[in-house]
């Protein structure tokens, strides 16, 4: 019973974006944990960073269980987003326009199911046999806010978390605001997810929308590429007219910088198979991979001034997802290698010969991941979510230890079993306990 008004429910809206960024205390003061659940572990999935002092559960797919601490963790995080947003929904929806207009209560309801949709994605692509629309092994889908009644529920099926997602997208896509502060979501960020979901699923019709919607965003929306794309992570943060969700951090917290480099020692280190992808002189290795001694091979990512800023989308994702979208339906091989150009261009790049003689269309989507994994890792795990978009055979070439198709997603954590047996079985591989 806290929304009664207009007020109360702009507040409430903030309590979602809120646990969104995974706002919390940090040993005192009040921070942003995005990085810990959608930039680290995703890339440690990936292969393009590990632990320095001796290997973790999530580096090597195979030793993942129901009972990894990561695995709890993204599950619930996601979770949570998911409640706080069905806790706006359903308090919104009895209040009339004498307590708030018509037209805001439209735009807090779809931004709170955008983001409810994120975190349904999110758990469609970690913990779901995403790649199979006929398969049982979907999402749990919470459209209710949780209580004692409802807490037992059982899994939907792959199809029934596409339409559910796509559903809750296309409503923020036709009732959020245009424009929006860069914290907040907007109709250009709803069409930007939309192509993320699209991707994952993969139909022939869905490749034609993403190339739409991309032409729209791209041609339409107000946001630019960066000239220099360090210039994001050196200077401009969220600031950037690139980023389209920008997460911002709370006065003086030091929490995503230790993330990465923790009392003058990396915490996590890049991996051999990440440097690889900095060839033909690349000048993103120079101030993305510590070289020193005491920071080699160190995550340097976030070490400028805006260091403590998280992106939830930019547009760069968005060109690289038009080119994959052009090389999987089909179209224009060279359409695809001219907006890889462009992106690269943006990074620093003005030799393109590697591209030009690339005549594969399948290495040309080998390319746009490798892009992918350089430009938007330690982000919002498209790095990891692009590289399971690949033949099982590459996956397996760039990260060995998934043994087979079951380790590119995860398993339901043992703790869902012990308090939701209604839930159904586990993923395929895996065992409750």
């Amino acid at each position: 019973n806290t929304i009664i008004d207009q007020k109360s429910a702009e507040v409430a809206l903030n309590g979602v974006y809120l646990t969104f960024a995974d706002g919390g205390d940090d040993r005192g003061t009040p921070s942003i944990q995005w990085s810990r659940y959608h930039e680290v572990s995703p890339s440690v999935l990936g292969g393009n960073i590990r632990y320095p002092y001796g290997s973790e559960e999530f580096e090597e797919n195979n030793r993942i269980t129901s009972d990894t601490y990561a695995v709890q963790n993204m599950w619930v995080s996601n979770y949570t987003i998911i409640n706080a947003a069905n806790g706006v929904i359903k308090q919104l929806d009895p209040l009339g326009t004498d307590k708030i207009s018509a037209l805001r209560k439209n735009e807090i309801i779809a931004e709170s199911r955008l983001l409810r949709a994120y975190g349904h994605y999110n758990l469609l692509r970690y913990f779901s046999q995403f790649y199979d629309i006929d398969s049982q092994f979907g999402v749990m889908l919470r459209t209710e806010f949780v209580n004692t009644n409802n807490i037992s529920k059982k899994r939907n099926t792959v199809r029934e978390s596409y339409e559910s997602i796509l559903a809750d997208i296309d409503f923020a896509i036709e009732n959020a605001r245009v424009e929006n502060p860069v914290h907040y979501a907007n109709q250009w960020v709803a069409k930007g997810m939309k192509c993320r979901v699209l991707i994952l699923r993969g139909d022939a019709a869905d490749y034609q929308e993403i190339l739409t919607l991309t032409k729209d965003i791209i041609d339409h929306a107000p946001y630019q590429l960066e000239a220099q794309v360090q210039d994001i992570f050196s200077s401009k943060g969220i600031d950037s007219k690139e980023v389209m969700l920008g997460i911002m951090p709370k006065p003086n917290q030091v929490t995503k910088r230790e993330a990465y480099y923790f009392r003058d020692s990396p915490s996590y280190l890049t991996t051999d198979y990440f440097k690889s992808l900095f060839d033909n002189n690349d000048p993103r290795k120079a101030w993305m991979i510590g070289i020193k001694e005491d920071e080699e091979n160190a995550v340097l990512k976030y070490r400028g001034s805006k260091q403590e800023d998280s992106y939830a989308l930019r547009l760069t994702e968005i060109y690289l997802l038009r080119a994959e979208a052009i090389l999987r339906s089909n179209g224009d091989i060279n359409d695809a290698k001219a907006i890889l150009k462009t992106v690269l261009g943006h990074a620093g790049l003005s030799n393109f010969d590697h591209i030009d003689q690339i005549q594969s269309r399948d290495l040309m989507i080998l390319e746009v991941y490798r892009e992918t994994a350089r430009n938007l890792s330690f982000e919002d795990g498209q790095d990891w979510t692009s590289l399971c978009r690949l033949p099982l055979s590459t996956i397996q070439q760039i990260k060995p230890s998934i043994v087979d198709i079951n380790r590119i997603i995860l398993p339901i954590p043992a703790n869902e079993f012990r308090k939701n047996p209604a839930i159904g079985e586990q993923n395929p591989g895996y065992s409750k306990i």
